[in-house]
């Protein structure tokens, strides 16, 4: 039995090696076939405008910021006793162990997730947080993508309105609906997994019942300033390097690279994410060498830049640690 786990372990590790390996070796094809003169880059860097850029990097810091807010209102809500400098110190340490670590979202959930019961968090409170972050910013993505595809296209407004107009009746109508919890037991009763990913979402739902409608609208707010502030900086870049393309494009090149970067396929979508900007930079319009230029300013300001950021967040939380007499939770095993 557990050599047969062993072996399933190492064959699910080498299948990630292999898609790992994959995906670095296409985007490196993809970028070296867009990629322009040097020369010619080099010069559009010379020229940023050093206005717009500043604004990038300001966007860029309260998206980071927003992120974290996000996550203080969802601790707070859930009876969680943290500061607002703890929230913004862990969030910036989780998304530095999320980029650079292998397999970095999982090390980074099991960190956090550890940080939130050092700071008195219930195991069950921990895991809700760490699930519905990733929920609620999902969430916000698709209805800032929904409103700016309708800004884009108002003839289509009658989708959301004909959506409205059958999901209020069936709201009201729902005293009606009945379901018989017993015989959907006795169901799940024959699938052990599923029945325990039921009851813990079971519990979820019940925990966040508790939570205020009010601290609800205000995670959800900062959620979707986290995704606005992160599209102003690309805008921002995009407009420190001159480029005249519609606000519009960017947009829909940002949210189709949104949605690959929910692959993890490389730490921090790493070479990804980097191929898939500059294809879809290439095709709204933008030459060669100005895509180039955005990719790598974007990649500066929202990335590596923020990497510094969650070091200076990892050593700030550790010195609490150690004042505190606990152990740092990236040693636990």
């Amino acid at each position: 039995m557990i050599g047969a786990m062993d072996a399933r372990a190492k064959r699910r590790k080498w299948l990630r090696g292999v898609v790992l390996v994959a995906s670095l070796v296409g985007a490196a094809v993809l970028v070296r076939r867009q990629f322009p003169d040097p020369v010619s880059v080099l010069g559009l860097m010379r020229a940023v405008d050093p206005g717009w850029a500043s604004l990038a990097v300001l966007a860029g810091l309260i998206s980071q910021l927003s992120f974290a807010l996000q996550q203080h209102g969802l601790l707070r809500g859930f009876g969680v006793p943290i500061g607002r400098a703890d929230t913004v110190a862990l969030t910036s340490a989780g998304n530095a162990v999320s980029a650079v670590a292998p397999a970095g979202a999982v090390v980074s959930a099991a960190y956090t997730f550890r940080q939130y019961v050092a700071r008195g968090a219930t195991p069950a409170a921990a895991a809700a947080v760490t699930v519905l972050s990733g929920v609620v910013s999902a969430l916000a993505l698709v209805t800032l993508a929904a409103g700016g595809f309708l800004a884009a296209a108002p003839a289509l407004l009658w989708v959301p309105v004909t959506a409205l107009a059958v999901m209020v009746p069936l709201a009201r109508a729902r005293p009606a609906l009945s379901f018989d919890r017993a015989r959907i037991k006795r169901r799940l009763a024959r699938w052990p997994r599923v029945a325990r990913f039921a009851a813990s979402l079971a519990r979820m739902v019940t925990m966040g019942r508790g939570v205020p409608g009010r601290d609800w609208a205000t995670v959800f707010a900062f959620a979707a300033g986290k995704w606005v502030f992160d599209l102003a900086c690309l805008m921002l870049i995009a407009a420190a390097f001159g480029a005249e393309l519609r606000w519009e494009h960017l947009a829909g090149v940002y949210l189709s690279v949104q949605v690959i970067r929910q692959i993890p396929l490389t730490p921090g979508g790493i070479g990804v994410i980097e191929a898939s900007l500059l294809a879809g930079l290439v095709t709204a319009g933008a030459p060669a060498a100005l895509a180039v230029g955005i990719v790598l300013g974007y990649r500066l300001v929202s990335f590596w830049s923020m990497l510094p950021v969650g070091l200076a967040g990892y050593l700030y939380l550790r010195a609490g640690e150690r004042a505190a007499g606990r152990k740092d939770p990236l040693s636990v095993r």
